[in-house]
């Protein structure tokens, strides 16, 4: 290859690499993306603040998550900075395992309920491999994302209590879904509601704001979403992780109950992966497609 064909050559990658460069600062440029993965019957939540750092909330099962990872992160960034473990199931805790294997992860968020399966075994081992700082979580804290220009992004935990971790590290849990971490997501007025598989009992008891976005509970099951909860928080936008099962999730009297209140229904079956990205005041909603898997 002569001299002119490698400067061609050359000048092209250059141009290459700062085209995506471009692409991203203008996807992220002020902006705080939320994105619910496509990861099938399950929970898979990436958070991008507005400086670029991410947050996985929950893996689903399989490995679909990293797929979701590798659309929406750069493809030369290698690092989460924090994994959210909401509870020890496996439709939200499998797939985190190939998140560890993939990428370096700086901070796991986990509220140190445990679960007597082959798959949570595996999950503290790949931790302690890992290296990362872990933060026990539990109601009250905040997790600070980042602050640009004097607007912060953060999430504010609701669930579980210190009482309540307490009380199940001494007499057990029988029903891990009463474990989920419960949080606020906040930047500027725009506000999100991920509410893991809690049951609607608890959940009631925890929301007094509203916000524009609410994460239906367990999948779109009855048992996590009740008129009581939408009055409360008043959401424009519902998401509903769900996938192909057995179960008949979303249930009938959800999507009924939602339709009543007049409320803007993504669920990814239907729409694969959704995307709310906001400025601090108003959010926009994309999704991939808009039909039944």
């Amino acid at each position: 290859m002569d001299f002119k064909a490698k400067l061609l050559l050359t000048s092209a990658l250059f141009l290459a690499v700062f085209g995506f460069l471009l692409i991203f600062q203008s996807q992220n440029s002020g902006k705080f993306r939320l994105i619910a993965c496509d990861v099938g019957q399950g929970d898979g939540i990436l958070l991008v603040s507005p400086g670029g750092k991410q947050v996985l909330i929950d893996g689903g099962p399989g490995t679909k998550v990293v797929d979701c990872l590798g659309q929406k992160m750069p493809f030369w960034d290698r690092t989460v900075e924090m994994v959210v473990s909401t509870h020890p199931e496996k439709d939200h805790l499998e797939g985190l395992l190939e998140v560890l294997a993939r990428y370096k992860v700086k901070m796991i968020v986990t509220t140190g309920v445990v679960n007597d399966t082959e798959l949570f075994k595996a999950w503290q081992e790949a931790i302690r491999k890992e290296g990362a700082k872990i933060y026990f979580v539990k109601a009250g804290d905040r997790l600070v994302l980042d602050s640009i220009r004097g607007r912060t992004s953060s999430m504010d935990v609701l669930w579980p209590t210190a009482e309540k971790l307490a009380l199940w590290k001494l007499a057990g849990l029988t029903e891990t879904n009463e474990s989920s971490v419960v949080m606020k997501v906040n930047f500027g007025q725009f506000c999100a509601y991920l509410t893991g598989d809690i049951p609607k009992e608890i959940l009631e008891s925890l929301i007094n704001k509203s916000c524009q976005v609410l994460k239906i509970s367990h999948h779109g099951s009855k048992t996590g979403t009740s008129e009581q909860i939408l009055d409360s928080v008043h959401p424009i936008v519902t998401i509903i992780q769900v996938g192909r099962n057995s179960f008949g999730h979303p249930h009938k009297e959800v999507i009924d109950l939602l339709e009543s209140k007049v409320v803007t229904i993504y669920r990814n079956n239907s729409n694969g992966i959704i995307e709310i990205s906001s400025d601090g005041k108003s959010f926009k909603v994309k999704s991939e497609r808009k039909t039944i898997d």
